[in-house]
């Protein structure tokens, strides 16, 4: 009798090839978390919307004055001369103001949601599920786990926060690259968007996924990353700075920081706080960045195998 069932048979693989565990966890991360953010379709809907309703907006604004100064004959009353002048031009062309109010003022509350949706689960469900024993039983390090769940909500602050600004830098620089000046202007903001994004990025996906490594419970973990950031951020600083005069208890907000360090980035100064040394910022979120990370590496151990 012919046997089908080849399950029995070896495996044939390689086994001092390297694990590429990274790139499996970030897809099921990215995965998980898009069936949850798409779990019924009209908030998935009105989520896109609000996330991308100020990109397209921004974005037609870009084109609609290069349409009106590049077709001036179709447009009489000297619309085509307004959009030329310096202060239209401002409003209407992409710089560092534009760049820090788009990520950091639009795109913060879409931050919030990523990171209390999709990041407050990330090990939390695994501990629940026991599934962490699984991860790290087989030849899958600390180090490969946490970066693929790292990897998975950076992914998602990113597409709301990074990708769109530089789609618009990107989408000013078609338009205007032969204006004397513009090229190398737009080219330097892109330069600076780029770490001030990754900055923006880091420090959310860092903080909730150390939340998250707490609890066996997503909720916990949501509630107890918002506890903190809202404490920080809205009730004890201002109450100390209030009392005490003293802008420098800004600095216990981490959400200040990452603003204060961002701005300096992108060379914007109309939203940097003078009172409050940059050095100062940044000093307090590698901090923070390194209490979470030990934490992390604390909560998350790999499985001792006993033969």
């Amino acid at each position: 009798m012919v046997i089908h069932d080849r399950s029995y048979s070896r495996w044939d693989g390689d086994k001092s090839s390297a694990v590429k565990a990274v790139p499996v966890i970030l897809d099921a991360g990215i995965k998980r978390g898009v069936a949850t953010l798409f779990r019924k379709k009209i908030p998935a809907l009105l989520l896109i919307l609000g996330a991308y309703g100020s990109f397209v907006f921004f974005l037609g604004l870009i084109y609609i004055r290069y349409y009106i100064v590049q077709n001036a004959e179709k447009f009489p009353g000297g619309l085509a001369q307004a959009m030329q002048e310096p202060e239209i031009q401002a409003m209407t062309s992409a710089n560092a103001e534009h760049v820090f109010f788009y990520m950091f003022n639009m795109q913060w509350p879409f931050v919030l949601i990523s990171c209390v949706l999709i990041g407050s689960g990330l090990i939390s469900n695994d501990r629940r599920e026991n599934a962490l024993e699984l991860y790290l039983s087989r030849p899958v390090t600390v180090r490969q786990y946490l970066l693929g769940k790292l990897g998975t909500i950076a992914f998602f602050i990113g597409i709301v926060t990074l990708a769109p600004a530089i789609a618009l830098l990107l989408a000013q620089l078609s338009l205007s690259w032969n204006e004397p000046g513009e090229a190398w202007r737009l080219t330097v903001l892109l330069g600076r968007t780029i770490p001030a994004g990754l900055l923006w990025i880091a420090i959310p996906s860092i903080t909730i996924v150390a939340a998250s490594s707490l609890t066996q419970k997503a909720r916990n973990a949501a509630i107890l990353w918002l506890a903190v950031m809202v404490m920080l951020e809205f009730v004890i600083s201002n109450i100390l700075a209030e009392v005490f005069g003293n802008q420098s208890f800004y600095l216990l907000q981490v959400g200040f920081n990452i603003r204060q360090v961002a701005a300096w980035m992108l060379g914007d100064t109309a939203n940097l706080v003078s009172g409050v040394p940059v050095v100062q910022s940044a000093l307090v979120l590698a901090g923070w960045c390194a209490a979470c990370i030990l934490l992390m590496l604390r909560r998350v151990r790999p499985v001792e195998i006993v033969a």
